[in-house]
């Protein structure tokens, strides 16, 4: 893994980030409305800038946000100063020592492809009180001729939200540079990888594809789980 360079790509992505529509955002209600009826208590990984962790303040008592970026963490303090139910923690998730039975939910939205999902997966399941549930969003890479089929749909439709939602937004070029320094490295699941890895290591998770070149997992804990 190359824990190094991720944190330092983030923090400089860090540096420019501007929050409008984007495919993650796009997809917050759906992660909303995966979280169990009576969700107190959530670890959010990979929290970037806090936008999400800020949504999820609004529905629950304690959020746990962790992101392995300084800079990340530090403007998300500065965003959030009204939003006292969120922790925010500089951690690699991978080292971080997680609690048994704690959570509620554990959500993570564009950072699971930056980790081993088979190690991360037995913490997760522990860390989860019984009835919780794993709710993640990551990127998509294409296997098939009907994913790229999709993008007849996908492209055009990015390109309208972009204009209406996002024409306030200018992208520096310093941005530009930041991110394509980062996507240099990135590697993604294909649908059928991601569906392999979650279902055998938790049964019964329902992963999907979705259209703007994401999947989501689903996976909720026996209640009658100790």
């Amino acid at each position: 893994m190359l824990i190094p360079k991720i944190r330092n790509d983030f923090d400089q992505i860090a540096l420019h980030e501007q929050e409008g529509w984007n495919h993650n955002s796009h997809y917050h209600n759906f992660l909303l409305k995966q979280l169990p009826s009576d969700c107190k208590n959530v670890l959010d990984i990979g929290c970037g800038t806090g936008l999400f962790s800020r949504l999820l303040a609004k529905r629950v008592d304690k959020v746990i946000a962790i992101d392995l970026s300084p800079k990340m963490i530090e403007i998300a303090k500065q965003k959030s100063r009204q939003y006292p139910k969120i922790d925010y923690q500089v951690a690699n998730i991978l080292q971080w020592e997680f609690p048994v039975n704690q959570f509620d939910a554990i959500v993570s939205s564009a950072t699971v492809h930056h980790l081993p999902l088979e190690n991360l997966m037995p913490n997760i399941q522990a860390a989860l009180k019984p009835g919780g549930k794993l709710v993640i969003l990551d990127l998509l890479e294409h296997e098939s001729i009907q994913d790229r089929l999709s993008n007849f749909f996908a492209v055009p439709l990015n390109w309208i939200f972009q204009t209406l939602r996002n024409r306030h937004i200018k992208q520096s070029p310093e941005a530009a540079a930041a991110m394509k320094e980062h996507l240099r490295t990135d590697k993604y699941l294909t649908l059928s990888q991601a569906q392999r890895i979650y279902t055998k290591s938790l049964r019964g998770a329902r992963v999907r594809k979705h259209l703007f070149w994401r999947y989501s997992a689903v996976w909720q804990k026996s209640s009658a789980t100790s």
